[in-house]
């Protein structure tokens, strides 16, 4: 038993070192809380539904006796309030991937230093194994009701990651639910997608900035000026009032929603900063298209321009959200020209959305009769 205490406080200790706000060791037995509660919800589209995967340690490394949990905080005050478009913080520096996965290789070349029989796998968002469960059977903080893991010290601002090993580890305690009666999280949820403790994916807003399908017009209007995620959970959360700020240099938000620049970028041009971040694998027609929506939501006359000119874009995709956007201010002039655009128009799905325009402005029907 000593042994198992000293080697794991020696793990714990070098996790520290290495620069990670949090470590804990989770057991490798089945998290049947948590298989429990999947059986009974909706499923995100960007995980596995298989529910073994997600919840037993044994279907990543079958000689898995431990799990190291690991964290880093993210938060920060080096924020521009007034910014056109919402980013949410997490996306905003490097991707934490790629920060996470460096620092737990530097902690798995100090365990094959303890053991030559070794046997690790490591995960940060990059496996099906539910990382908030990992990190909460190890006693990094509990699971609010706004679905976030909330640890005490460092709030719900956090990046986690594990690592799967055979070494035979003390596990720590999970800690109790410390939410009480707060319901800030479910009362501000700007898409109404939280019950206690639960969350429904579909109707994140978080969810709906990163869909692939064509959004409906509920979705659009629910999106206002958010470019990438939301954090309303976030910044309304009372444990996240007095924590530590700004510790890692990595994860300083960088990143700015600026219209104008957005809708400028090309493969060939994207700033550094943008290809490095976590919100760039959904790729630019994602974000071109939320910033199209955006301008929509947000009605400001000096993007008409921009918005005339992409009526020329090459995607029909984004020239159906321009469309879309244009509708947003009723003029004469708008009418006129999504008229002349019609009939330019090849693509049936552009077509259509400037149907949609023409009988939500109620400006009458067109087709391709010529009615008007």
């Amino acid at each position: 038993m000593r042994e198992r205490e000293k080697l794991t406080e020696i793990i714990k200790e070098k996790a520290r070192e290495i620069g990670f706000d949090l470590v804990g060791i989770a057991s490798a037995e089945p998290f049947q809380r948590a298989y429990s509660n999947l059986q009974k919800r909706k499923l995100s589209e960007f995980i596995t539904n298989d529910i073994d995967l997600l919840t037993d340690p044994a279907r990543h490394l079958p000689s898995v006796k431990s799990i190291i949990a690991l964290a880093f905080s993210y938060a920060s005050k080096r924020i521009d309030k007034e910014e056109e478009q919402f980013i949410s913080l997490y996306a905003r520096g490097k991707d934490y991937h790629q920060v996470m996965q460096a620092k737990m290789q530097e902690l798995i070349i100090f365990l094959k230093s303890l053991s030559k029989d070794i046997e690790v796998k490591a995960y940060s968002d990059t496996g099906a194994l539910l990382d908030r469960e990992v990190a909460y059977q190890a006693g990094l903080g509990w699971i609010g009701k706004s679905n976030n893991l909330i640890n005490p010290e460092y709030g719900s601002y956090l990046f986690l990651g594990e690592i799967l090993t055979n070494l035979p580890l003390i596990p720590d305690k999970p800690m109790s639910s410390r939410c009480g009666n707060c319901q800030l999280c479910i009362e501000n949820c700007p898409a109404q997608a939280l019950e206690s403790y639960c969350l429904d994916p579909e109707r994140c807003l978080s969810y709906i900035t990163q869909k692939k399908d064509i959004l409906s017009e509920k979705e659009r209007e629910q999106m206002g000026n958010h470019l990438w995620g939301c954090d309303t959970c976030l910044q309304v959360c009372p444990y996240n009032r007095d924590i530590p700020y700004d510790l890692h240099p990595e994860f300083y938000p960088v990143l700015n929603g600026d219209i104008k620049e957005i809708l400028d970028f090309k493969k060939d041009n994207l700033p550094p900063e943008w290809r490095e971040s976590a919100l760039f694998w959904r790729g630019l027609r994602t974000l071109k298209r939320n910033t199209l929506i955006n301008m929509g939501n947000l009605g400001k006359e000096e993007y008409i321009p921009f918005l005339i000119d992409y009526l020329k874009n090459p995607s029909p995709v984004l020239r159906v959200y321009t469309v879309w956007a244009l509708g947003k201010f009723s003029k004469e002039g708008i009418k006129n020209l999504l008229y002349s655009h019609y009939y330019k128009e090849k693509d049936n799905m552009v077509k259509k959305e400037i149907e949609d325009v023409f009988k939500i402005n109620n400006w009458g029907e067109i087709n391709d009769q010529g009615k008007y």
